[in-house]
């Protein structure tokens, strides 16, 4: 399946080929990884062919889609070492992590609090206080609410993913009483935030309609990461090669024409969503499907982003990874991932203001 838009540029497209690991679609609380990684690389196919083979011949295996977990056996260790050392995949290769918790946190802060901003003109994208207040909500919470907290979390999640209208209304009521509990704990250092947050539980009822499809033509998908994922891979590479982007992506369902063309035209238009990125727009110009088994580039994104998810993994548990420094190095700037030092306002506006 093809979504093409004809690019309107003389430059050639740059193609890259996706896929990810660790895709629990919209159940980020309760799924089976904490992270979501999806990997990205500019390869040529005949580079991919010759990886695949390599990897293969360095492991033995004979499997048609060979995975990460075979580069993961302490035996197969030096091959996933050799793989992310290939200078063939320096400035070739980038991963995009989302931390799915905080992916959550941060849907919650801008469909509440960011929304009553915007509807005072002020662009809190621009100057980073949406990234600061949304690392102070996450890190800090926790403490001061408890089972408060992660009680409103879940109810947060059930809402945004309500199949229909009296789902989402019942879902909603719910959420909106947890936010009147936490603020019925009297906690001083929360009221503000979760104030603002039942503020706007007005703006998470157009919301929840966007969410069921009505009015356009397709169901936003909020929580799912792959899709924000996709958008920010798109970005880094056009924003990198300064040129038009095509994407080879390994069959997802969620990636449907619908949700590939608005997907498009947020990109081409960021400003649609913070006004201080007009003329910072980039061109997707098409995304084709593909069976993995049967593309080498999509096969080497695969082992990357499994790779890149196992080390993340072991990491959040204390464990430190003899590959991570290695896998750090294909981290994109534009990952989800919470950062304590971007509660300090003045970090978070640096950072916005360099994207």
């Amino acid at each position: 399946m093809t979504a093409d838009n004809t690019s309107s540029g003389a430059e050639e497209p740059l193609s890259v080929a996706c896929d990810e690991s660790g895709n629990d679609g919209e159940n980020l609380l309760a799924g089976g990884s904490r992270f979501f990684v999806h990997a990205s690389v500019t390869i040529s196919d005949l580079d991919a062919t010759a990886i695949m083979a390599e990897v293969r011949s360095q492991t033995g295996s004979q499997s048609v889609e060979l995975k990460s977990k075979t580069l993961l056996q302490r035996k197969d260790e030096a091959t996933a070492r050799w793989l992310l050392e290939l200078p063939e995949l320096r400035d070739h290769a980038s991963l995009h992590i989302t931390d799915k918790r905080y992916f959550l946190v941060s849907k919650l802060f801008d469909a509440t609090i960011e929304e009553l901003a915007h509807e005072d003109e002020y662009d809190m994208f621009a100057d980073g206080a949406a990234l600061c207040g949304a690392n102070i909500l996450f890190f800090t919470s926790p403490a001061l609410f408890g089972e408060r907290w992660e009680a409103l979390l879940v109810a947060f999640q059930s809402f945004l993913r309500a199949r229909s209208t009296s789902e989402a209304a019942a879902t909603l009521r719910t959420f909106d009483g947890h936010v009147v509990d936490v603020l019925a704990a009297g906690v001083s250092p929360g009221d503000m935030f979760f104030s603002l947050i039942h503020a706007g539980v007005r703006h998470l009822r157009t919301l929840s309609r966007l969410q069921l499809g009505e009015g356009i033509d397709h169901r936003l998908r909020t929580l799912d990461p792959l899709i924000p994922a996709l958008g920010a891979a798109v970005l880094h590479w056009a924003t990198q090669s300064g040129r038009p982007v095509e994407v080879l992506h390994d069959a997802a369902k969620e990636l449907t024409p619908e949700r590939i063309e608005a997907m498009r035209k947020h990109l081409a238009a960021p400003e649609i969503v913070s006004p201080n990125r007009a003329g910072k727009g980039v061109e997707l110009v098409n995304v084709t499907l593909a069976d993995s088994k049967l593309e080498a580039r999509v096969q080497v994104a695969d082992l990357l982003a499994g790779l890149g998810r196992s080390v993340l993994e072991a990491e959040s548990y204390g464990k430190r990874h003899p590959l991570t420094p290695l896998v750090e190095g294909f981290i994109s700037r534009l990952s989800v991932i919470p950062n304590p030092e971007m509660m300090n306002p003045d970090t978070a506006k640096a950072v916005a203001e360099s994207m």
